[in-house]
């Protein structure tokens, strides 16, 4: 048959080639991996510090918005008219700055906490404030500033159109946590309040200032202009709590993300234990290399988070360009390879070849002139072995003869071998046939010795018990009847399959063999524990031979214990409910280990008087059920038999009968 050969020059090219590759395939990944880590940690690096600047463009609007106060609070009017009400408030100044600044609200507070006047919403006043921190430290004489949350009825007091402005819809977002609120109706507010001072110094009140961040993308558009130079490269977002309230990120439709929820990974860290968070992470519906921060209010409570991030795709795009880069040079070096290698290949296999066509001649029986390689390395050497094998050849060929002869002695001395084994084998197979033979005529056996036995008993009832004949008579009852009770275990043991099958109570059988059994062994000096009592199991079989094989096992535990000691016995429903599990467990003598794998073999027992059919024919009917019969022992320490038998499963050979 032919068989697939590869040239030895597309080996050589192959031997070549692998380390090559190899070595270049290891360099590109180390490289790939050493330039994309550092790749990303460069960008980590620079998101944290874009956040950094982020920050401080974030404080810079409170400090903004703090010296908007400061600069206002300073014009004694207000003080004035605070303290005397001779000077007229400066509605028009108020209102006008209101609106040059892009202010949400401006209240003037009096030296009590009250809203002396709103600004924004004038027909509100007179709400105290001072549980507002910002608003109690600028009553001390304090510039101070923040976020703070408003609420809806909050928002309304201080401009009637922010509460409907703050309104944010909430978005289902990937990664994010559950939510079950539909919409954000809270406001982010940044807020300054610095005193109002007079002119001796005196603190008669506060300005107080603020806008909120909720849809207004002032502060994230100048993060980004100034972080970025541009949307694209990067996005920056303010949140309360998870809710995205102002942002630059943008959704598939290309619109401000506003409303959809932080990644519920980050929001655990940044919200729930107020810590930063620097690493990639999952944005709306991309990845981003991000960071975060926790944006908390005056006294330390985390209430948003404040988020710059660039897209990782152009990063992932950088790799896939170096990957190519690699891939094609690792490729125009295969090639060069693959040149050099075929030239070599093709010096190094033309002596092969010789050498193979010198060989194919030998096989074939034509005669072989010395194949001559001019050259000092392992194919010459090749080629001076292949000539010395040459010669050896032909003198092989003169004890090949010899060689033969022996070989075929030896194939006639194992063909009688063979032939011995198979004549031993006919012979178990004999051995077989008589076994079944003895079965059927233990079978016909049955009927005559009735009839001796029938006889022998009528001659011992007519024979006086003081006679001298009599004890040759009762010998002749008893091996009569101990024949017939082999002859029944034959019959029992070759029998196949049931006879009847019914339902029954395994509890009620074995209540009742143990309850009879006191007429065949004497039961003073044993103690029976019925185990099984209260756990009955309703069994489908055949009850008379089921109760031959837990009599049997009864009986040998009892008969195991001839001092005297406890029997066990216990049923119970295995775990899956289809099988019933029945235990005898004795206190006897045990058995032996060499005596344990014939346990269950015909005519072996170690009784005296045993008949060895016992376990047996046991054997056989739980077999005939479906079961097993097992069976434990540590010689001295008494030993357990273990019958599983199903509830329910069909039985070979059966035949249904009515209970």
């Amino acid at each position: 048959m032919l068989r697939v050969r590869s040239s030895i020059r597309r080996k050589l090219i192959f031997a070549t080639l692998t380390p090559l590759c190899v070595a270049i395939l290891l360099c590109w990944l180390i490289g790939s991996l050493l330039i994309t880590d550092r790749v990303f940690r460069q960008a980590q690096r620079k998101v944290v510090s874009d956040l950094n600047l982020a920050r401080k463009v974030y404080q810079d609007e409170i400090n903004h918005l703090a010296s908007i106060v400061r600069v206002a609070g300073l014009t004694p009017t207000m003080a004035d008219h605070l303290v005397s009400g001779r000077q007229p408030l400066p509605e028009q100044a108020l209102k006008q700055l209101l609106q040059s600044e892009h202010l949400s609200f401006l209240n003037i507070i009096d030296n009590s906490g009250a809203v002396h006047y709103r600004t924004a919403n004038p027909q509100q006043h007179g709400d105290n404030l001072n549980d507002d921190p910002l608003v109690a430290r600028a009553l001390k004489g304090e510039l101070t500033g923040g976020a703070v949350i408003y609420s809806p009825e909050r928002l309304t007091t201080e401009n009637p159109g922010l509460a409907e402005k703050a309104q944010t819809p909430v978005k289902t977002t990937p990664r994010a946590r559950a939510v079950t609120h539909k919409s954000e109706q809270r406001g982010l507010m940044l807020v300054a309040a610095a005193p109002l001072l007079t002119s001796d110094g005196r603190v008669t009140g506060a300005l107080q200032a603020g806008f909120m961040l909720n849809g207004d993308s002032r502060v994230v558009d100048t993060i980004t202009r100034i972080v970025y130079e541009s949307e694209g490269g990067g996005a920056a977002t303010v949140f309360l709590g998870d809710v995205r309230i102002a942002t630059n990120v943008r959704d598939a439709a290309g619109d401000r993300a506003t409303g959809t929820l932080m990644s519920g990974e980050v929001a655990r860290v940044v919200l729930s234990l107020g810590k930063p968070w620097n690493d990639r992470a999952f944005v709306l519906n991309n990845w981003f290399i991000s960071a975060y921060e926790p944006i908390c209010d005056p006294s330390g409570g985390v209430i948003g988070a404040l988020y710059v991030g660039m897209p990782e795709q152009p990063l992932l795009d950088l790799r896939t360009n170096l990957n190519l880069i690699f891939a094609g040079v690792l490729l125009f070096v295969a090639l060069i390879g693959i040149t050099l290698s075929t030239w070599i290949g093709s010096r190094l296999a033309q002596p092969v070849r010789v050498l193979a066509d010198a060989a194919r001649r030998m096989a074939a029986g034509e005669p072989v002139e010395p194949v001559v390689v001019r050259s000092d390395d392992e194919i010459g050497l090749l080629a001076d072995e292949f000539n010395t094998m040459t010669r050896e050849v032909s003198t092989l060929n003169q004890t090949l003869e010899l060689k033969v002869a022996e070989r075929t002695g030896q194939l006639e001395e194992k063909s009688r071998e063979l032939l011995a084994a198979q004549q031993e084998l006919a012979k178990s197979e004999r051995l077989a046939g008589l076994g079944l033979l003895a079965a059927g005529v233990a079978h016909e056996i049955n009927n005559p010795l009735a009839v001796i036995r029938g006889n022998a008993e009528l001659l011992q009832t007519s024979i006086p018990g003081d006679s001298e004949d009599r004890e040759e008579v009762d010998a002749i009852v008893e091996e009569a009847i101990r024949i017939g009770r082999i002859v029944n275990n034959l019959r029992v043991f070759s029998r196949s399959g049931l006879q009847r099958v019914s339902r029954f109570s395994l509890g009620g059988l074995l209540d009742g063999i143990l309850d009879q059994i006191g007429h065949q062994i004497p039961l003073e000096r044993y103690r029976v524990e019925r185990n099984y009592w209260g756990k009955d199991v309703t069994l489908s079989g055949d009850e008379d031979q089921l109760r031959q094989v837990f009599t049997n096992l009864v009986i040998n535990g009892l008969q195991a214990m001839p001092e005297g000691g406890e029997l066990y016995v216990d049923a119970a429903l295995e775990c899956d409910g289809e099988r019933v599990c029945v235990t005898v467990r004795d206190q006897g003598v045990g058995i032996r280990p060499e005596d344990m794998e014939k346990l269950f073999t015909p005519f072996f027992s170690t009784k005296v008087r045993g008949t060895g059919l016992g376990l047996a024919v046991s054997y056989g009917i739980v077999c005939d059920h479906g079961g097993e019969i097992k069976a434990v022992s540590s010689y001295g320490n008494g030993a357990v038999f273990t019958v599983r038998l199903p509830l329910l499963q069909g039985l070979r050979g059966a035949t249904p009968t009515q209970q």
